[in-house]
């Protein structure tokens, strides 16, 4: 498992609350028309966004739980045979590299963000 997506409305407010419960938290960037932060709390990783990057074409709500993202190492072949609702794109930011993306739609409302490293970050 890569992260956990979780859509905020008010960033610096989720990145002050997971810093206090001592998570390792990067500054918030902007992304994709909205910002975004990382947050390392043990062995879990939340990623932050005040917008998904799916949002146009995909109705979610404007706070809570997004989707879970996993690496593979060929997007390709992972995607055949399920129902991918967005991507594949590529993707690129200065704490993750650029990487191939593409969510499915999982059972019970769900979503899978599945990802494919291209390059690391600088």
């Amino acid at each position: 498992m890569a992260n956990l997506a979780v859509k905020v409305s008010d960033i610096d407010a989720a990145v002050g609350f997971y810093r206090r419960a001592g998570a390792v938290v990067g500054d918030p960037e902007e992304w994709r028309s909205g910002r975004r932060a990382d947050a390392q709390l043990g062995p879990l990783q939340i990623t932050l966004f005040t917008r998904a990057v799916y949002e146009d074409d995909i109705e979610v709500a404007d706070e809570g739980f997004l989707h879970v993202a996993l690496f593979t190492d060929d997007l390709r072949a992972e995607l055949e045979g399920h129902d991918v609702a967005w991507g594949p794109a590529v993707v690129s930011g200065p704490t993750f590299g650029t990487r191939r993306i593409a969510f499915v739609n999982a059972p019970g409302g769900l979503r899978i963000e599945l990802m494919e490293q291209l390059e690391e970050p600088p």
